[in-house]
């Protein structure tokens, strides 16, 4: 089944800025997202893939980009880049990654236009 990780952030950045961040962390960190789903504008879930050897930076780049991470989420990133670093054999083996970022604001929700189906 592979190695999975769950993350969880907040910021009071504005949310497309802080999307850009925060998928420019993960490619900066040698991995890809894999896709994302919005809760209207009061938070994503970036699903991304990279390797264990690239664990280490992802904690680095994710915290430049001005994000809160959780103390749970800093603390499996630095035990897991930790313990799996220590072992080669495992360097290549790809992660499964789940960020979610839950926005701080005072702005409403997101309104979206549904167009009409015929018939």
């Amino acid at each position: 089944m592979g190695i999975r990780i769950f993350l969880n952030a907040v910021t009071r950045l504005p949310r497309n800025e802080m999307i850009t961040r925060a998928e420019r962390a993960i490619s900066e960190s040698g991995g890809w997202v894999l896709g994302h789903h919005l809760y209207s504008n009061l938070a994503i879930s970036l699903a991304f893939e990279i390797t264990v050897a690239n664990m280490a930076g992802l904690l680095d780049h994710l915290q430049e980009t001005a994000l809160a991470l959780t103390s749970e989420s800093v603390a499996k990133l630095t035990s897991f880049a930790r313990v799996e670093l220590g072992s080669k054999a495992n360097s290549d083996e790809s992660v499964t990654g789940y960020l979610h970022i839950t926005f701080i604001h005072n702005e409403p929700g997101l309104r979206r236009d549904v167009p009409a189906i015929p018939g």
